[in-house]
C-alpha cells in the first residue's frame, strides 16, 4: 500500500483546512475525538487531503468510506455479489473515469489512497458540495444509504448550511419521534441546519420522543423577558422525553445527551442549553430555570 504523504497530526486533533477549502471563509475544522477513535490514522489523512483537494467537507467523504467498507475493515478486497470493488467499493464500469485521481501510479482499486481519491473525485463531480443528497444518491443508489451516510457525517462533526440536506434523515429516523407541528416545520424548511444535525447526533444513541417545538407552537419571546426566543426563528429545539422517559434530574440517558451536546465539535455545539442539570465551566450558556422537564438546544446567530 501507498505510503501516506504528510505525517498525522496527533491523536486528539487533526487540523483539516477544508471548511475554508469548500466555504472559501479560510477557517478550518477539527475533528471530533470520537471520529478518530472510529478512523484508522491512515485513512483520517487520506479523508482529509483528498476532500481538500476537490473541495467539499471530508466529514462526507469519509462517512461514504465507513458506510461502504468500515474504512477498509470490511470484506472489500474481492468484489462483492454486486461487482463492487475496494474500500470505496467502486463498480467496475465507474472505475476507469476515476482511477487516476489520486496522480500517483499504478493505480489500484484496492488501494485506500487510489479508491479515496477516486471516491472524492466522483463525489465533486457530482456536486457534492451544492447538493450532497444528489451526490450521495449517484454513489449508491438508494435513500437509506443516504441517510446513513448523512448520519456519519453528523458524527463526524459535518453540518450542511441548507437544513434539507438532513431534514429527510430526521424525517425517516425511527429513534426520533416528532410532534405534527415540529414536523411541518422540518418540512417547511424553517429549521436551522444545526439544530436538525444536533437531533441527528443525539439520535445515534438515544431515542427522542415527542420532539418539539422548534417554532410552531412556541412563544415569540424568552420567558418573562422581550427577547426574541431562538425559537421564533427556528434555531431552537425541546425535547422532552429521552429513552422513553421523560426528562428530569433523575434520568441519567437525558443527562448522557446534554453531556453529548456539550462535547460536540465546535461548529455544532449549542451556544445555549436548558435543562434539569447546572453545567459549570463550559463554553455554553447552561440554565435550569423553567427546563426541569425537557432539554433545550439553541444556537445564536451564525457567523
Amino acid at each position: 500500500m501507498k505510503k501516506v504523504a504528510g505525517a498525522i497530526v496527533g491523536l486528539m486533533l487533526i487540523p483539516v483546512l477544508v471548511g475554508g477549502a469548500a466555504s472559501g471563509s479560510g477557517s478550518s475544522f477539527s475533528v471530533d475525538p470520537s471520529a478518530l477513535q472510529d478512523i484508522p490514522e491512515e485513512y483520517a489523512q487520506l479523508y482529509a487531503e483528498a476532500a481538500a483537494r476537490f473541495g467539499f467537507e471530508w466529514q462526507l467523504l469519509a462517512a461514504v468510506g465507513k458506510v461502504e467498507c468500515d474504512h477498509g475493515r470490511g470484506d472489500c478486497y474481492r468484489p462483492n455479489s454486486a461487482g463492487a470493488m475496494g474500500p470505496m467499493q467502486f463498480m467496475p464500469g465507474t472505475w476507469p473515469a476515476y482511477r487516476m485521481s489520486s496522480g500517483q501510479p499504478p493505480y489500484d482499486v484496492y488501494d485506500a489512497r487510489d479508491a479515496i481519491f477516486a471516491a472524492a473525485a466522483k463525489l465533486s463531480a457530482d456536486g457534492i458540495r451544492r447538493r450532497p443528497r444528489v451526490a450521495l444518491f449517484s454513489y449508491n443508489h438508494s435513500e437509506i444509504y443516504v441517510d446513513q451516510v448523512i448520519d456519519w457525517a453528523v458524527r463526524y462533526g459535518w453540518i450542511s448550511a441548507d437544513p434539507r440536506a438532513l431534514t429527510r434523515a430526521v424525517l425517516t429516523n425511527p429513534n426520533i419521534e416528532l410532534r405534527p407541528e415540529a414536523r411541518a416545520d422540518l418540512e417547511a424548511g424553517i429549521v436551522d441546519a444545526r439544530v436538525v444535525a444536533a437531533l441527528l447526533r443525539l439520535a445515534m444513541d438515544h431515542r427522542l420522543g415527542s420532539v418539539g417545538p422548534f417554532v410552531s407552537g412556541h412563544s415569540v419571546y424568552v420567558a418573562e423577558t422581550t427577547r426574541i426566543s431562538n425559537h421564533a426563528v427556528g434555531r431552537a429545539v425541546d425535547i422532552p422525553i429521552i429513552d422513553g422517559l421523560a426528562v428530569s434530574v433523575s434520568n441519567s440517558a437525558a443527562k448522557a445527551a446534554a453531556h453529548t451536546l456539550l462535547r460536540l465539535p465546535p461548529q455544532l455545539r449549542p451556544d445555549e442549553l436548558g435543562s434539569p442539570w447546572d453545567f459549570p465551566s463550559t463554553p455554553v450558556t447552561t440554565f435550569t430555570k423553567d427546563h426541569e422537564g425537557h432539554l433545550h438546544i439553541g444556537y445564536s446567530l451564525a457567523d
